[in-house]
């Protein structure tokens, strides 16, 4: 089995170290592959904070890291950081690349700066980052589980709701699944959800890891995406989508959902509408 966890909205700052020793301890009981951070590492944007959450990403000891930034982690109050350096502190512990490819296993993921500078909340994509993607994605492995990370969640969580969405998003959809797209990753929200909006694409908003910013009702959540051998017939494999939830009884993460999500053409499982809601 390889294993990818996807978190998101950490907002250190407004953290729960509890939480946090939770998480940890699961990334190493599952041994993680690759974890992927799409964005919100602070709550404001402060070097400590970053300090902060760059301790608890390495902490988890994963072979591959993917860390986006998010909405928070561009200066709010220090405004005139953003003129020009936005993303100074960001890149001090997790690098100037705003855009890293990485790629573990059969996993390969690709991510997308949706933040701006001049915006406080709403994110955007323009043509070059849409097109600069596709290639991307044309490039992979054939094998790959080949992935699009974002802050920002590019499908809404009903077909007919925008909100939260940067712009261009239905552009950006349709051109990466042609190029081979297949899952998209996000956060943002602080709500997770799971759901296919194109036949073989499949969107994954992970909720508030460790942070006491709840919402929607839902506990602090984590996604976890493996690829495992299918007992259907020798040489299979199924991709899985799980979320994952903080039981503050056992002061663990239990899984809560676990969905089949593709799989190859040997042992293969057909996809299905699922909802981590």
């Amino acid at each position: 089995m390889t294993v990818l966890m996807h978190l998101s909205d950490l907002h250190f700052g407004a953290h729960d170290h509890v939480v946090c020793d939770a998480v940890q301890r699961l990334a190493h009981r599952l041994g993680v592959s690759m974890v992927v951070v799409s964005g919100d590492l602070t709550q404001r944007a402060t070097a400590a904070q970053f300090e902060q959450a760059a301790n608890f990403v390495h902490g988890l000891h994963a072979r591959s890291t993917l860390v986006l930034a998010g909405n928070h982690d561009l200066p709010l109050f220090a405004w005139w950081l953003r003129w020009g350096r936005a993303y100074e502190r960001y890149a001090h512990w997790f690098g100037i690349d705003q855009e890293p490819v990485r790629q573990a296993g059969a996993f390969y993921v690709v991510g997308v700066n949706t933040t701006r500078a001049w915006r406080h909340e709403r994110g955007s994509l323009s043509s070059a980052q849409i097109e600069h993607v596709a290639l991307l994605l044309a490039r992979a492995p054939p094998d790959a589980w080949r992935i699009v990370a974002s802050h920002h969640p590019l499908v809404g969580r009903t077909a007919d709701d925008p909100a939260h969405r940067p712009a261009r998003a239905d552009e950006a959809v349709q051109r990466w699944q042609t190029a081979g797209a297949q899952m998209l990753l996000s956060g943002h929200v602080h709500e997770p959800g799971l759901l296919e909006p194109r036949p073989g694409l499949w969107a994954s908003r992970a909720g508030t890891a460790v942070s006491h910013r709840l919402r929607h009702g839902s506990p602090n959540s984590l996604v976890v995406l493996s690829i495992e051998a299918s007992g259907a017939s020798p040489g299979g494999w199924t991709r899985y989508a799980a979320r994952w939830d903080y039981d503050g009884v056992s002061g663990e993460f239990l899984c809560k959902q676990r969905k089949p999500v593709g799989g190859s053409a040997v042992g293969a499982q057909h996809p299905v509408i699922a909802s981590f809601s």
